[in-house]
C-alpha cells in the first residue's frame, strides 16, 4: 500500500509540476498582444460554434389545408429557424405549396406552383406565386375560382398563425390578383358603359 501512495504523490508532484510549467508558457506566450488577440478570437468562435451546434434549428409552424368538405385543418410541421418576417414568409409558403402529410386534406394548389417572390413592408406581406396555381383541373374546369379562394385563403390563414404581426396578405399568381373586385381596366380609364 505504501508503495501505491508514494507512486501517486510522485505522479501528483510530477503532474502539478507539468499544469505550473504550462501556465507559465501559456502567460507567456499571453503576454504578446497579437497572441492574445488570437487566443480571445479562437475562444469567441469555440463558444459561438459550441451554442450554434447545440442550438435550435427547427421550430414548429400549423399549415392549413382544405379537408374534403373544404374546412381548413391545421397540420404541424417541423421548419428551419429564420431571421426576419420575409424569410420566415417564403419559407411557409414554399412549405404550404409542397402539400400536406396528413392524406385526408388535399394540396390547395395543383403540384408544381413555387413562390416567385415575398415582400413585407409595414405589416402587409406580399406574397406573388407561379401561374400554374391558376390552371384548372381537367376533370373539373368548374371548381377553379373556388379552388383558388380556398387556396388564398389557407395561405393566408398559415402565414397569419407564423407571422403574429402581419395585419393583410396579398396574395397574386403570376403577377395579378385573382378575383380582384373594383380593378380599373387597362390604360387606367375604367369600363364605359355604353348605351343605346
Amino acid at each position: 500500500m505504501k508503495r501505491f501512495l508514494d507512486a501517486l504523490r510522485r505522479f501528483l508532484l510530477a503532474s502539478g509540476r507539468a499544469l505550473a510549467a504550462a501556465w507559465e508558457a501559456s502567460l507567456k506566450w499571453l503576454s504578446v498582444p497579437v497572441n492574445l488577440c488570437l487566443a480571445v478570437l479562437g475562444l469567441v468562435f469555440v463558444v459561438s460554434f459550441g451554442s450554434w451546434a447545440i442550438g435550435d434549428r427547427f421550430e414548429e409552424a400549423v399549415l392549413f389545408f382544405p379537408d374534403k368538405l373544404d374546412k381548413l385543418r391545421g397540420e404541424i410541421r417541423d421548419i428551419p429557424h429564420t431571421s426576419g418576417p420575409e424569410a420566415r414568409a417564403e419559407l411557409i409558403a414554399s412549405e404550404f405549396l409542397l402539400g400536406p402529410k396528413d392524406a385526408s386534406l388535399f394540396s390547395a394548389f395543383p403540384p408544381g406552383v413555387r413562390v416567385e417572390s415575398v415582400l413585407y413592408r409595414k405589416g402587409r406581406l406580399f406574397v406573388d406565386i407561379s401561374s400554374d396555381a391558376a390552371f384548372a383541373d381537367p376533370a373539373d374546369p368548374n371548381t377553379l375560382k373556388t379552388r383558388i379562394l380556398t387556396g388564398i385563403a389557407a395561405m393566408d390563414r398559415s402565414l397569419k398563425a407564423a407571422l403574429p404581426g402581419l395585419k393583410r396578405l396579398s396574395l397574386t399568381i403570376g403577377g395579378k390578383e385573382p378575383y380582384a373586385v373594383g380593378l380599373k381596366a387597362e390604360g387606367g380609364k375604367g369600363i364605359k358603359k355604353t348605351g343605346k
